[in-house]
């Protein structure tokens, strides 16, 4: 948690808030989190979500002439400042709301013009579904200030734990059913399998609710391997796509209890990261290096057509996408992917106002390593490695040839590495696709 001393009672007499306090709210990040006004005795004022926490905090003190009654009043009393950074905007609105619910806030009750909050629950009945609702006891998550948040995390869950919706007793399928949201489905004939299985997936609704996503992670790969072994792959492949969607949800889901019990977890687990990828690369390869700025390259074309090339960046563990870089392949043939990484690589380090990298990695294996002997690149001060997607192998170029590093799919760093490569492969496409459209239009204007 970062607390900013900003001391800004009465601060806004003036039409602008002082350099000083522009200075501190410069410093917050620009990830999702969650942050916390508080007065001058240190008693929480507000708590609020945010899915860019340097945006949204910033607009408090950017117009304070245009903010609405109540908003100005809190702005006036508030004395200091917390953040907790989060990994995903879902883990923020389940860390507000625990924190409003914990502390509850004089402005968030306010905020409320005398109504209730919501609150998430899990029905008692044959087959249980969750409803939104007012009541606060024995609620599964909440409280949420408006409907929408809860039926926002309700929808993202669903393709994780599906369940039925539909008013009781279910007679007979819905629509969602058939996107295979609501499986098994109440509304045909369940045998007591069926039945365990729904069960089983309002058991893992609860858990998420409560922010217990590794169990239930855990939880759905233990029914896939036994489906597997069953040779049921259709239920396996099933699995497997929900394990997909939790994993989208959240790369490393968290619990609001593991940030309250360590607000500044997302920090510790992005040093945790270069910590690890340094210890699995060769030390004497990467020497002191402090790994402050690691950059990602990937090129992309179509049988050498339309060719492209994207720079990720990393930067003290973090993935930055505002310091993302768009190549379009001018001079290297377009069927030559070294010949492309060298051109990038090329034009990169021409570009004296951008901070020079710590660690260079390359989409590809041992041919796209062949770079760091072209003659038109300085490399020797720069490692260079390259991640081979099939096997998610480490290739370190050395003297005496090369080695190759295989860390398990857990590894800290190497799930950093993998990021930065899936964001390349998305950025270098995006710019990759937008040229194939341009060249199909001017094709058909000329036809």
């Amino acid at each position: 948690m970062s607390l900013l001393n900003l001391c800004l009672p009465g601060m806004f007499s003036s039409s602008s808030p002082p350099a000083s306090v522009l200075s501190l709210l410069r410093q917050l990040p620009t990830t999702s989190g969650v942050y916390i006004f508080k007065d001058v005795s240190g008693g929480i004022l507000y708590v609020g979500k945010a899915k860019n926490l340097k945006n949204r905090v910033s607009s408090y003190f950017r117009s304070p002439e245009k903010l609405g009654l109540k908003t100005a009043q809190l702005v006036r009393n508030i004395c200091s400042l917390e953040h907790i950074e989060v990994g995903s905007e879902t883990e923020s609105l389940l860390l507000e709301a625990r924190l409003i619910s914990k502390f509850r806030p004089p402005y968030n009750l306010a905020s409320r013009d005398d109504k209730s909050p919501y609150y998430i629950h899990i029905t008692r009945e044959k087959y249980p579904k969750p409803v939104i609702t007012h009541q606060s006891r024995k609620a599964s998550a909440g409280p949420f200030l408006t409907r929408f948040i809860p039926t926002r995390i309700l929808r993202q869950f669903r393709s994780v734990t599906p369940y039925c919706s539909s008013p009781r007793p279910v007679t007979k399928p819905c629509l969602y059913s058939h996107l295979g949201l609501c499986s098994p489905c109440p509304g045909q004939n369940l045998n007591p399998h069926q039945i365990s299985l729904y069960r089983s997936n309002i058991s893992r609704l609860r858990r998420l609710l409560s922010g217990q996503y590794s169990s239930v992670l855990r939880s759905l790969k233990k029914d896939m391997l036994l489906c597997a072994k069953k040779m049921d792959f259709e239920a396996a492949s099933l699995l497997r796509d929900r394990i997909s969607a939790l994993n989208q949800l959240r790369s490393t889901p968290v619990s609001a209890d593991e940030y309250l019990a360590n607000p500044n977890l997302v920090q510790d687990q992005r040093q945790q990261a270069l910590n690890s990828l340094r210890s699995a690369i060769n030390h004497e390869f990467i020497t002191d290096n402090p790994l402050h700025r690691i950059e990602m390259y990937d090129v992309s074309h179509l049988r050498g057509q339309s060719a492209t090339a994207a720079m990720t960046v990393a930067y003290d563990g973090y993935v930055n996408s505002r310091l993302y870089r768009h190549f379009t392949i001018k001079k290297a043939p377009s069927d030559n992917d070294v010949g492309m990484l060298t051109e990038v690589l090329y034009r990169r380090l021409k570009r004296t106002d951008w901070p020079l990298p710590d660690l260079i990695i390359l989409d590809g294996g041992k041919s796209q390593l062949s770079i760091i002997n072209s003659p038109s690149l300085s490399l020797s001060h720069i490692p260079v490695i390259a991640l081979a997607k099939r096997e998610e192998t480490i290739i370190i170029p050395l003297s005496s040839g090369f080695k190759e590093i295989r860390l398990d799919r857990s590894h800290p760093g190497l799930r950093l590495l993998q990021h930065l490569r899936d964001e390349a492969h998305r950025f270098s496409r995006r710019l990759h696709h937008k040229h194939r459209l341009t060249s199909q239009i001017l094709t058909s204007a000329k036809s």
